[in-house]
């Protein structure tokens, strides 16, 4: 009989536009979080995308795999990067970066980045994708095509000086 080896624990699943390792401190910065993508069309290819995974309480050699589906999972996923976890010790906490270019989302609706060991899911972050006819002004994403400015838009009022 197989000795039961407790799943990892998930400290924190964060979608963000960068991820940067300080190569001296080791401390991660995340850069432009988010959970939302505006696009005035679909098929939407974004840029990049950025998945953070902090984990605890593992045992030994644990596979992982981090992936990108939609909320039915009617189609095969996105995306999906998979590796192994050593965990020397359960209080250790492993910092885990992936970094996925051109993910290209077929429609508007409801997406899941999740991460899996083995064959348990672990936890899951939603990631909604938008149609919008323009990005609202604190939306959407740089770099995306169809974004400009609209010219008929007002500029926005300007703060007072104090």
């Amino acid at each position: 009989m197989a000795d039961f080896v407790p799943e990892p624990d998930v400290l924190s699943l964060i979608v963000c536009d960068q991820i940067i390792t300080d190569r001296v401190t080791g401390k991660v910065s995340l850069i432009g979080m988010f959970s939302a993508i505006h696009s005035p069309r679909f098929p939407v290819v974004h840029p990049q995308t950025s998945v953070y995974v902090a984990l605890t309480d593992g045992h030994g050699k644990t596979p992982v795999t981090i992936r990108i589906v939609d909320a039915n999972e009617a189609r095969k996923p996105l995306v999906e990067g998979k590796g192994t976890v050593e965990f020397k010790d359960p209080r250790m906490i492993a910092n885990l970066a992936l970094q996925f270019h051109g993910l290209r989302f077929p429609e508007p609706g409801q997406y899941r980045v999740q991460i899996w060991s083995g064959s348990s899911l672990l936890r899951e972050a939603r990631l909604i994708l938008i149609k919008a006819e323009r990005p609202p002004r604190s939306a959407g994403h740089p770099g995306l095509p169809g974004f400009p400015p609209a010219p008929d838009e007002p500029p926005a009022p300007e703060e007072p000086n104090t």
